[in-house]
């Protein structure tokens, strides 16, 4: 096995450190030193995309929220039509810059597709500032109870969530992923006026950790 080697790091606004490192043809984040997302396991950042995006119509206008490593773009992507718009709003311009260089490979082209627009950007602003969404998907953190950035609570909120609620054309859906499954939250998006459904995922093509995605629709 190779080494693990440190492609770069940075400092967020919060103090936190996010490093970029590879092992073997694989790339792991990881945040104050304990890994936050790999290569190795994209099943269920894939799933938030597939869950959310099959079946949106002609012409959808699609919010991710968070890129990643480019997984849930790149299965957006792949289950939307031509005429798609797909807004991918990240918080932190080395995390673009990585995607754009290091990462580029795995996502077989998704930035440079016609359909992207990557915005660095607060995906809380651009919910609203450029509203209406087909769909909004939110890959920001570790889910509802999980925050790594403290600014991230305000999307899992009951304010937030009938924010993220008003900025969605009729038909519309929100999905989030999630670390772990978490009663609180499903009952938490009912009450915001949402139809809600937990779907149980798996981090590697049936196997690895169990994450949640919850899929909201009007």
């Amino acid at each position: 096995m190779k080494a693990f080697e440190t492609l770069d790091r940075f400092t967020t606004p919060e103090g936190h450190q996010l490093t970029l490192h590879r092992r073997d043809g694989d790339y792991f984040v990881y945040l104050d030193g304990d890994e936050l997302m790999s290569s190795r396991a994209p099943g269920s950042e894939r799933a938030l995309a597939e869950l959310a995006c099959d079946g949106l119509g002609a012409r959808p206008r699609v919010l991710i929220g968070g890129l990643g490593l480019g997984f849930t773009l790149r299965a957006a992507l792949d289950v939307l039509p031509d005429s798609a718009e797909v807004v991918v709003a990240e918080l932190f311009a080395r995390v673009i810059e990585w995607n754009r260089t290091w990462l580029a490979d795995l996502q077989g082209g998704a930035l440079t597709d016609r359909r992207t627009r990557i915005a660095q950007a607060d995906v809380w602003e651009l919910v609203r500032r450029e509203a209406p969404w087909d769909a909004i998907l939110l890959d920001v953190d570790n889910g509802p109870e999980a925050w790594c950035f403290e600014s991230n609570s305000r999307l899992y909120d009951r304010p937030g969530l009938e924010r993220i609620r008003a900025a969605l054309a009729p038909g519309g859906v929100a999905a989030f992923w999630a670390a772990q499954a978490d009663p609180r939250f499903l009952k938490t998006l009912r009450k915001s006026g949402f139809n809600a459904r937990r779907h149980t995922v798996r981090a590697r093509a049936g196997r690895g950790a169990r994450h949640a995605v919850f899929v909201a629709s009007l």
